[in-house]
Parts: structure tokens; sequence; C-alpha cells
């Protein structure tokens, strides 16, 4: 009332606009992926129209907008982008490199985009193709070339070849996926998702592959945690999700060092277990002796591979335990040898 008989509200006080970022010309900045970029007309059917640009790792989102969040999850450093025009005048394309400090972390931005239905191509490391698009994971870095031209399929497919040339391949895939059996592993299914796997975040920095076996499509995945006791939180958190929303079912004998097995309405059926630091899952829908059958294969060669080195670390570290205990010297181990 009395702010009425004065005859209007208090006075607002003026808030000054968040300043300004300060502009950038991204066509002045260096990045070793630079020279993987065709100059002129050195991609055969293409040439450079323009000075291509470089984003820092931390103004990607500047560029690619929301999507800028994907990259940032696996440490983009930056993004080199060129665009091109095919020299029969029919055409364009626009050619991203997005480097990261690993190969491991540029397969992941590179794998979250793969379907099981989308049409592969002969680009090592690895190279699908989806609707005008081309995506190359080839070592640290993912290549995405986008466009539309006469003979669309061929001409990008060839202009993504001549980039990734240039560049140094991985030596192979992520070594967790030795872990996986191949038999019945769908080829190139691989995936790595520092976010959600299967739907669940506490299923992240998951290593993941599809399987098929007798017709019945499988995920599997791989989680290497920090150490033993953050592998056991990530199966104990896991299984208490079975025990909320669905069932428990007998666990599996000799399966890993820990291992529950459960089904639900909605997530599926699921086989888990722990050896030493990693986590591993297997999920599916029908039947749970498939499902069993991964396990135990993908648990013979963790120990086929590892085991031993892990013992023989333990026992290693024991020793230089009862060591340290016993004597003065306070030197590291490794020194006093």
């Amino acid at each position: 009332m009395l702010l009425a008989a004065c005859g209007g509200s208090a006075a607002k006080k003026a808030v000054a606009p968040p300043p300004a970022e300060p502009q950038i010309d991204f066509t002045l900045i260096d990045s070793p992926s630079l020279q993987f970029l065709p100059r002129r007309e050195e991609a055969q059917g293409w040439r450079l129209d323009e000075d291509p640009v470089v984003v820092p790792g931390e103004r990607i989102g500047s560029y690619l907008g929301a999507d800028g969040q994907n990259f940032a999850k696996y440490d983009v450093i930056d993004l080199t982008a060129g665009k091109y025009t095919a020299t029969s005048g029919a055409g364009f394309a626009t050619v991203e490199i997005f480097r990261f400090p690993d190969f491991v972390k540029a397969f992941g931005a590179y794998s979250i985009r793969k379907e099981v239905s989308r049409r592969f191509v002969p680009i090592d490391n690895e190279a699908y193709v989806s609707k005008y698009t081309v995506h190359v994971w080839r070592g640290p870095f993912y290549v995405r070339v986008t466009g539309g031209s006469e003979k669309a399929f061929e001409a990008l497919t060839s202009l993504a070849s001549s980039v990734a040339e240039r560049m140094p391949p991985a030596p192979a895939k992520p070594a967790v996926f030795a872990f996986f059996p191949t038999d019945t592993r769908v080829p190139n299914s691989e995936r790595y998702s520092t976010d959600k796997t299967l739907g669940l975040a506490i299923l992240a920095n998951a290593f993941q592959a599809t399987f098929n076996v007798g017709g019945d499509t499988m995920e599997g995945l791989i989680i290497p945690a920090a150490n033993k006791n953050a592998a056991a939180k990530i199966l104990n958190e896991y299984r208490d999700l079975y025990v909320r929303n669905g069932k428990l079912l007998d666990p599996i004998p000799n399966l890993g060092e820990d291992n529950f097995t459960a089904e639900d309405r909605f997530l599926g059926r699921t086989i888990a277990f722990r050896i030493d630091r990693f986590v591993i899952a297997f999920n599916g829908y029908k039947e749970r002796q498939k499902l069993i059958d991964l396990a135990v294969a993908t648990d013979t060669r963790i120990l086929g591979t590892i085991r031993k080195q892990l013992v023989t670390a333990e026992k290693q570290a024991e020793a230089a335990n009862d060591t340290s205990k016993t004597t003065n010297d306070k030197r590291p181990p490794w020194a006093r040898q």
C-alpha cells in the first residue's frame, strides 16, 4: 500500500550486461592438424576454398554449439576445419579434424556415433558413412567430412581418404577390446563412452561391443576402474539397481572375484563380475545361458592375459612392504635390488 501511495514500485538497480567474449580470428591459430588438410587441388576432384580455421578445445562450443560438449568429454585439444568445392563445380564439402590427447579418446569421440546399420568403408584405422557424412578414426584424430556432390558417396569418401592417409595411424583399437571373445562379436561394433553405457551413468567410461549369439543380440562392456575398491563400488551400485527394480538370480560359481546375475523387465538380463580393477558385464533379453557363455569366455581371456601379471605385481608389493619393515634403508624397492 505504501508503494502504491508513492506512485510505483521501488526502482530496480540496472544490471550491466556480461562483457562480450573477445573476437578471435581462428584463421590465425596454428595446429598440427593443418598439415593434413589438402591445399589447392591436392585432393583429386576438390579445391580448398579459403583459409582453414583452428578452434581451441575450450572454444569448441562457439563453433559446434551444444554438440561441442560431446567432444569436451573426450578432452578435445582443437578442431581444424576447411571448406572445399568440387572442381567440377557440382559439389561442396567441409572437412573437420578433431585432435585428442591420445588415440583412445579419439576412438571414443568417433565411436559414439556408430550404429550397427552404418556402412563401413576401408579407411584405416576405421571409417563409416552416414547420410551426407564420412566419419574416420585415425590415430589421435577423428575426421568428419560432410557435404554433397554428384556421386556424393564416392566423392566424399575419396576426400576423407586423402585426409586420413596423411595422418599417423593407431597401432590397433584400444587394448581392452582384446578381452572380449571374437567369434561372436559383431565386426566394428566396438565403442568407448565416457558418459552413460546401457543408459546408466554408473557404467560410465566403458568399452562396449555388440555380440550376436545364435541370432540373439547382446551387449558387453568392460570398465577399467582406478583400483579394486573403485571397481567393487561400481559392481555393487549396478547390483543394487537390480535389487531395487528387478530380482537377483543365482550367481555363477568361480566367475571372477565377485559376480551377480539378475533380470528386470526393462533393464533386461545381466551377468556382471569383477576381476581386480576391471568390471565386466553382459546384457540381453533372451537366453541367460548365452550371457553366461560370453561372461565365462571373457573371464578366461582376461585370466590368460593379465592374471599372472596381477599376481606377480601383488607379490612384489607385499615383498617390498615386508622389506621396508625390517630395514632402515629408505630407498625405493627398485633401488635396493
